[in-house]
């Protein structure tokens, strides 16, 4: 038996289906709009998780007018001035560093400190035995009791002979004896005094005191070794005198002379607000490198709040200038991943759409760096814009 055979061709034995009908222009519009809804849908539940609160403008924050706009309102980017600011890697270091060392003989019986210790100023940090300096401490105060006592004999004495002399009846020579004794003595009670104060120094030495306040960083003698003038004991620093490092590029010298602003940015995003720093130069550059060294001397405070240490290494950024930018809120921005974008309304008053924006972390908000232009009107609660676009949508489909 034969078959007869279709002149279409054949899919496994089987004609070609009938082509779809086109899909009516109504009917893709619909399915548009569902498909627009859907997404707005998933990105608001997004948003909700996607979106921070924004935090409360800080007193002067250019931001404070945008972030104070109403929810659901609009706003215009306008241009603003901010200062340029030169960042550069400094190393932090301590002014005050010193290394303790012993001024008398003695055997060391109390050291009240241990290293990484907290000491504050005038504490004392070692005690030697002073015994000895005791006993030339009261030999010197006898000596001077005794300088005293013969000091006051030849001072009755000297006027004794006075008053003889007046009613001519002792001769000059006797009143030139009565005087020099008396001078004398005088010498003998200051050389007696100075004595007493060189005794009480020594025994003074056999306490050391902390010169400022700071961190104990090594202890170098135990309890019980005898010390000598001038051995080392303690090394120790202070965290409330400390100065910033750094290299400075040649072509960057005239800026950072005039500087009249700089700040430290910490770990935590959070900075330090220096004023006007007191920068020293040096005169000479690298011959390696050809830059030049920075010193910064810091307000005296206590840095080791702010984690600042030294040998640590910090940002340090001085103002070189003042630049013109464009500054969003925080609350006008979605991010889906890592692109942001924003509601921006055309110039015809269309529906917004959402515009792609390349941003930069400025405090409480965002400086734009790409994306937008000045007289651009954008939401200033993206989540609130969000949530009113999905109910004209939700409307439209019904």
């Amino acid at each position: 038996m034969q078959l007869n055979r279709s002149s279409e061709p054949q899919y496994g034995g089987w004609p070609k289906p009938a082509a779809k009908p086109a899909a009516k222009p109504a009917a893709r519009l619909l399915a548009g709009r569902l498909l627009l809804s859907a997404m707005l849908i998933l990105g608001w539940a997004v948003a909700h998780h996607a979106v921070a609160s924004p935090a409360p403008a800080a007193a002067g924050n250019p931001l404070s007018n945008m972030l104070a706009a109403p929810a659901g309102g609009w706003i215009t980017l306008s241009p603003s001035q901010q200062p340029q600011y030169l960042e550069l890697p400094a190393q932090v270091e301590a002014v005050s560093q010193s290394t303790v060392s012993a001024q008398t003989s003695g055997r060391i019986v109390e050291l009240p400190f241990d290293v990484n210790d907290l000491v504050p100023q005038g504490a004392v940090v070692v005690r030697f035995t002073d015994t000895e300096q005791q006993a030339r401490l009261q030999q010197a105060q006898a000596a001077q009791n005794e300088a005293q006592v013969r000091q006051n004999e030849l001072a009755k004495e000297l006027a004794r002979v006075q008053g003889i002399y007046a009613k001519q009846l002792v001769a000059k020579a006797a009143l030139d004896v009565a005087q020099a004794n008396f001078n004398a003595a005088t010498a003998r009670k200051a050389q007696a005094d100075a004595a007493v104060k060189a005794a009480a120094e020594q025994l003074e030495q056999t306490v050391v005191r902390a010169p400022y306040s700071g961190i104990l960083q090594q202890r170098l003698v135990e309890l019980g070794e005898l010390a000598t003038p001038g051995k080392p004991l303690l090394v120790g620093l202070s965290l409330e005198h400390l100065r910033l490092s750094s290299q400075l590029g040649q072509q960057q010298l005239s800026a950072v002379r005039h500087s009249e602003q700089a700040r430290i940015l910490l770990s935590d995003d959070t900075s330090i607000e220096l004023g006007k720093p007191a920068i020293t130069i040096a005169p000479q550059a690298n011959s390696a490198s050809h830059s030049f060294l920075l010193r910064l001397q810091l307000p005296r405070a206590d840095y080791a709040a702010y984690n600042l240490y030294p040998g640590s290494w910090a940002r340090l950024q001085l103002q070189t200038g003042w630049r013109t930018v464009l500054q969003i809120p925080a609350a006008a921005v979605i991010w889906r991943g890592e692109v942001a974008m924003v509601w921006r309304k055309s110039a015809q008053g269309d529906t917004p759409q959402l515009q792609p924006v390349r941003l930069r972390q400025q405090g409480s908000g965002y400086e734009l760096i790409s994306g937008l232009a000045a007289g651009d009107v954008i939401a200033a609660d993206a989540l609130t814009q969000l949530q009113q676009q999905g109910a004209v949508t939700a409307q439209e489909r019904r």
